[in-house]
């Protein structure tokens, strides 16, 4: 049985109150985590357009060093 499945059959037996109640709570935290993602969406792109070095590369090399990798 799919998730889908199993949410429509335990929902079949709540009263309408407080399936509202829950469909709200629900609805509520799926746009405050929307929300986050357009804020951080924001925020890189706003990081992008004042970056000083933006549109050059950084060399392969250097990233590896960074992050302490060895490239053989």
């Amino acid at each position: 049985m799919s998730y889908q499945e199993r949410i429509v059959q335990l929902t079949q037996d709540i009263p309408d109150n407080i399936a509202a109640v829950a469909f709200y709570m629900l609805k509520q935290y799926m746009d405050a985590v929307e929300a986050a993602d357009d804020a951080f969406c924001m925020a890189m792109y706003e990081r992008y357009l004042t970056d000083p070095n933006k549109g050059e590369g950084t060399p392969i090399e250097e990233v590896a060093a960074q992050l302490g990798v060895v490239l053989e």
